[in-house]
C-alpha cells in the first residue's frame, strides 16, 4: 500500500514514509503553498513520529525554510502557533490510524490546507500523490 495524499495530508505505512516520500511531499507543499515566516514541525508520541519529524525538517531546510522544532505537542497547539506567527506547519500524527502507520498534516499560515492547496500539491508532485 503506497502512502496516500489527501484529507489534509499524507498517510501511510511507517515503512513507506521514507526520506524520499516525505521529502517529495514536503517539497511540494513548500513549492505550492504559502509558508509565511517559516515552518513549525511537531509530532505526536508514536514511536515513529520523531524520525519522520527529522525527515520533514531536513526537507524543509533543504528548500531554504527556517524551521522550528516544536517537539511533541498537541495538534491544535501547533496549528495555533502556526496561525499566530504567520508560519506554515507540519504535524506528524497518526491520530486514529493503526500503530504501523503514521501521517503528516500540513498547515499554511491561514490554517489547515484546503482542497485547492491539496490539488496544487498533487500538481507539483506531477500527479503522483
Amino acid at each position: 500500500m503506497a502512502p496516500k495524499f489527501g484529507t489534509s495530508g499524507l498517510r501511510g505505512l511507517v515503512t513507506e514514509l521514507d526520506e524520499r516520500c516525505v521529502g517529495d511531499h514536503v517539497g511540494a507543499f513548500i513549492a505550492a503553498c504559502q509558508t509565511g515566516t517559516g515552518l513549525f514541525v511537531g509530532h505526536d508520541l508514536r514511536d515513529s513520529s520523531p524520525d519522520i519529524a527529522r525527515m520533514v525538517m531536513n526537507a524543509a531546510r533543504a528548500c531554504g525554510l527556517q524551521v522550528t522544532d516544536c517537539g511533541a505537542v498537541p495538534t491544535p497547539a501547533l496549528a495555533l502557533a502556526s496561525t499566530s506567527t504567520d508560519a506554515a506547519a507540519v504535524m506528524i500524527t497518526g491520530s486514529h490510524i493503526p500503530a504501523d502507520r503514521n501521517g503528516l498534516k500540513f498547515y499554511t499560515p491561514n490554517g489547515e490546507i484546503t482542497k485547492a492547496d491539496e490539488a496544487a500539491i498533487v500538481a507539483t508532485l506531477g500527479g503522483r500523490a
